[in-house]
Parts: structure tokens; sequence; C-alpha cells
């Protein structure tokens, strides 16, 4: 596509009320906010991974039992909130 037709087309769009909620910045401000937050990539990471480690289990058993009709889980109510506590405090510090 020769530019002048990309030129023409991107003008059709200019006056677009649709701007994906994006902006651009520059890579000096863009690390700016990133030094200032406490957690890292690893960090996030390590906190999926205590998540997955909860929640695998769960659905391994459940895989495993897929030929049966009913679930026999007694006394589940206390383990259900340990585990949603534990998962809470990984995702809501």
């Amino acid at each position: 596509m020769p530019l002048n037709e990309f030129d023409k087309i991107l003008k059709e769009y200019k006056e677009s009320d649709f701007d994906y909620g994006f902006s651009a910045v520059s890579e000096e401000d863009y690390n700016s906010v990133i030094n200032k937050t406490e957690q890292t990539a690893e960090d996030y990471k390590k906190r999926l991974e205590d998540i997955e480690k909860i929640i695998v289990p769960l659905l391994k058993k459940l895989h495993s039992t897929g030929d049966k009709e009913y679930i026999y889980w007694p006394n589940r109510k206390p383990i259900i909130e340990k585990q949603i506590e534990i998962i809470l405090k990984l995702t809501r510090g």
C-alpha cells in the first residue's frame, strides 16, 4: 500500500472516539513508575505459583473422580474457608 493511501486511511479515523484507552510515555517515565512499585515480576510469579499449589490439587482430585456421580466431602466448610483465606492473602496482600 502506498504511503499516501495509508495517510488517507488514517485521516478517515482521526475523529474516532475509540482510542483503546492507552497513551505513550517515554522510557524514562515508564521506568520511574516501575521503580516505585515494591512488587516485581518475580514476586507476582511466586504468588501465582502459590495459588496454583492450592487450586491444582483440588482440580486434580475432581478430575480423578470424574467418573463418579457424587462427591462425598464431609466437613468441607473449614477446609474451603482456610484455602480462600490463603488465596485472598496472596491476591490482596
